[in-house]
């Protein structure tokens, strides 16, 4: 393909095309055989890749060559990052919009787009029982969407004048989050301009969760100290133990305080659809937004995440520029097919396609399945670390994410031993089997971690992670006592 012809030739993409997806299908049906992410040198694999672009590469082998040098998530040996296998069902619909190249600015450049964007939104709005009034759009990432919501909160509850057209002035904002959120939320702040003083943590308890108890002496000492609270974000859930904040009680004391409710669900908001976990997210409902990935818990690629609003009309409070050549930014009728008014992308990826195909090919049965599956996977590795005496469990797991580490019982460890041999045990495991898992670290101390996100990973996978970090761990330790 050295030419432009060749480049649009419809029977070139036919062939190439249905040679790709069969290198597709083979690898999914190969998924359980595949190392959950081949181990590569970055120096190596840089130059791998320049020397692919020193020649005109056939397409088949340049796709064969990039999967099977990748990152597998379909493994069921994957259980590192909190990113979900996509279904193939949603890769078909990137492959659509890719030759489409459909776009959600305004509606003349994306009307099917903008439509099932709002569809979207409207289906969850119902599946995550929220407000009927809600409402909201699709944004590239927890990130983006996080900054969004915060800076319609600071449109919403800033005390005097309009920080958009005339900056902060003399105000000095500040939110209050758990001291376990996320680090886009800090990362929001600091982009705001707020500074370090924009971020009051509110400590966590021993199950890091906010201490809901410590808000109101917090929001006074803030203002003591001549700062201005405007917002309080609950995390669903914190990133390192998938623990979830008392929704219900942050709503109350936001309330109490005339401060913007915002819900870092990214990874945890899809929870709602579990019906033996559903009460974690109590209070879900009082929030002014919202931020839910569907690339987490959803089945979809990244980056695909929706931002909901309790009023749907705080969706339009955020950004006030003029476009004339596209859109009227000054007029308050609420277009919601010019998505432009709301987002902070300009040309935005169809993203809404991967999530309609899901709903208009599958139903809304399949969400639901999915997150009670992993969840499911997820206590079933976690009753199998509590039986085992040289295991111990740093929490009890409330969704798919289980932090666990290596504590054998026979040889006696400091704090900071134990560090160092779970962290060799990780990297030993990552470099010498086919599993993936990542690791962390809880009040200074090192803890493996295992997000279960592929809902084909079965209770014989749970169990043969275990009996390898057996192995690797009980070698780690045999070697270390030859020395002692």
């Amino acid at each position: 393909m050295k030419s432009l012809h060749d480049l649009y030739d419809s029977e070139n993409f036919r062939t190439v095309g249905h040679a790709l997806i069969d290198q597709l299908a083979d690898y999914l049906a190969d998924a359980d055989g595949r190392d959950a992410n081949p181990q590569h040198e970055p120096e190596t694999m840089l130059d791998d890749y320049r020397n692919i672009l020193a020649g005109a590469l056939n397409p088949n082998k340049f796709f064969g060559h990039h999967i099977e040098h990748s990152l597998h998530l379909h493994s069921p040996r994957y259980m590192g990052h909190q990113v979900n296998p996509p279904a193939p069902l949603t890769a078909l619909a990137d492959l659509a919009n890719g030759i489409i190249n459909g776009s959600t600015a305004v509606f003349e450049m994306g009307s099917t787009g903008a439509v099932m964007e709002r569809l979207v939104i409207e289906k969850f709005v119902e599946l995550l029982e929220l407000d009927d009034s809600s409402g909201g759009f699709l944004t590239n990432g927890g990130t983006l969407a996080n900054l969004t919501a915060l800076l319609a909160a600071r449109a919403a509850k800033w005390p005097a004048g309009d920080a958009w057209s005339n900056g902060n002035g003399n105000i000095r904002p500040c939110i209050l989050v758990n001291e376990e959120a996320h680090y886009c939320v800090d990362r929001a702040v600091r982009i705001m301009g707020w500074g370090t003083a924009g971020i009051v943590n509110i400590p966590a308890d021993e199950n890091f969760r906010m201490r809901t108890d410590l808000i109101d002496e917090a929001v006074l000492k803030a203002e003591a100290e001549g700062l201005t609270p405007l917002a309080i974000v609950g995390s669903a859930c914190t990133t390192s133990t998938g623990s979830f904040d008392d929704l219900s009680a942050i709503a109350d004391a936001a309330t109490r305080h005339n401060l913007w409710f915002h819900v870092d669900g990214a990874h945890g908001a899809p929870v709602r659809l579990d019906p033996a976990r559903k009460h974690l997210l109590d209070g879900l409902e009082k929030a002014d937004s919202l931020v839910m990935d569907f690339h987490k818990m959803l089945m979809c690629p990244g980056l695909t995440t929706g931002l909901f609003f309790r009023k749907g009309s705080d969706a339009y409070r955020t950004f006030h520029q003029k476009a004339d050549y596209l859109l009227s930014f000054d007029t308050s009728e609420e277009d919601w097919y010019n998505m432009g008014r709301r987002t902070f992308e300009c040309t935005k990826n169809m993203m809404s396609l991967r999530v309609f195909s899901l709903l208009s090919c599958a139903g809304t049965s399949v969400f639901r399945d999915y997150v009670v599956r992993v969840n499911e996977t997820a206590q079933v590795f976690a009753t199998a670390v509590r039986s085992n005496p040289d295991f111990e469990l740093a929490l009890e797991p409330d969704c798919n994410i289980v932090c666990f580490r290596f504590r054998p019982t026979r040889v006696a460890h400091s704090a900071e031993e134990l560090n160092h041999l779970n962290t060799m045990l990780r990297s030993q495991l990552v470099s010498e089997t086919k599993f993936y898992i990542v690791q962390t670290k809880l009040r200074g101390n090192a803890y493996l971690r295992c997000t279960f996100t592929n809902p084909l990973t079965e209770e014989v996978h749970c169990n043969e992670l275990l009996a390898e970090l057996t192995r690797l761990g009980t070698g780690l330790t045999d070697f270390r006592t030859q020395f002692i």
